[in-house]
């Protein structure tokens, strides 16, 4: 797998694989940030957008399982997405105070901390860095599809545990959630999702709840029937809506409902961030940034995991 990523990473950076979707992929022959910038400025639109970027909401995501063990009842995971910090959207002045005010037990974040998809990446660095400090430790994240496999060692040492195709765990009140992250499923496809499921059996107690981190919905199949919980992003909700929350352009080969919010499939409960920060343009329309707390609650006293 990690072959198969630095050959693709060599490759997009030389230009020669772009992270578009079909056999016609209009970013080879035009620049779709710039021109989308340069329409929002001439109909007048740049500032509705830069102050859609920076309504952060904060969702709160109502988890409930029979699997829950009784000690997890109301524990809270916070989950951040697609933070993108490159972008300078300022995002981080909005972010922090609202963090401070905000309770939770564990956090994650599902991956894309850059905008960029190659070349450097010390500000995305940097700027994760000051995040992470005002997060509660232990953070666990993944990569995404805009992030290089040489961020991890700085990632880290500023404080995230990243999962790539690894499983953890956090144990509460006698309780434990298992976390299982893989990597980017969407452009470089280096997930392993059987290596992540046997990890995570390995990890369970009877007083278990599995979750997976995945930066994209995409792995929604794969998922079910191995984990309890998945959460993701990497759609932005579509970020540019109509009225509704209507994505303009889908970037994820999933079904619509799993493009943004809550979301079941067979057994699995997921979840999908509409990302904390932007991509591309700093600009959203119809589609707030947001930061989830998903709060679990038992049903029927909890089952044994």
């Amino acid at each position: 797998m990690l072959s198969r990523r630095l050959f693709l990473q060599a490759t997009h950076s030389a230009g020669l694989t772009h992270q578009g979707e079909g056999v016609f992929v209009i970013e080879r022959i035009l620049p779709i940030d710039v021109i989308v910038w340069f329409f929002l400025c001439l109909f007048g639109l740049r500032k509705a957008g830069l102050r859609g970027a920076r309504d952060l909401r904060v969702e709160e995501n109502q988890v409930s399982s029979e699997r829950i063990p009784a000690a997890l009842d109301g524990f809270r995971i916070l989950h951040l997405s697609d933070l993108h910090l490159d972008l300078q959207t300022g995002i981080l002045d909005v972010l922090l105070p609202t963090l401070e005010r905000t309770p939770y037990d564990l956090a994650v974040i599902t991956g894309d901390f850059r905008n960029k998809t190659r070349g450097e990446f010390a500000t995305a660095i940097r700027e994760t860095a000051i995040l992470l400090e005002y997060l509660k430790k232990p953070v666990f994240g993944v990569l995404g599809n805009h992030d290089f496999v040489e961020m991890v060692p700085f990632l880290e040492d500023a404080g995230l545990s990243l999962l790539l195709n690894e499983a953890s765990f956090f144990d509460y009140k006698g309780a434990r959630v298992v976390l299982a992250g893989i990597d980017d499923p969407h452009f470089y496809r280096t997930h392993d999702l059987p290596k992540v499921a046997a990890l995570t059996r390995e990890l369970s107690t009877p007083q278990s709840f599995r979750v997976l981190l995945s930066h994209s919905p995409e792995t929604w199949r794969e998922a079910e029937g191995h984990f309890d919980l998945m959460l993701c992003g990497h759609t932005h909700g579509g970020q540019i809506c109509l009225p509704g929350g209507i994505p303009v352009v889908r970037n994820a080969r999933c079904p619509s409902k799993l493009l943004a919010g809550a979301w079941r499939y067979g057994n699995l409960i997921g979840y999908t961030s509409r990302g904390t920060g932007c991509c591309g343009v700093p600009a959203r329309f119809f589609c707030p940034p947001e930061i989830t707390v998903h709060v679990f609650k038992t049903i029927g006293g909890g089952a044994a995991g």
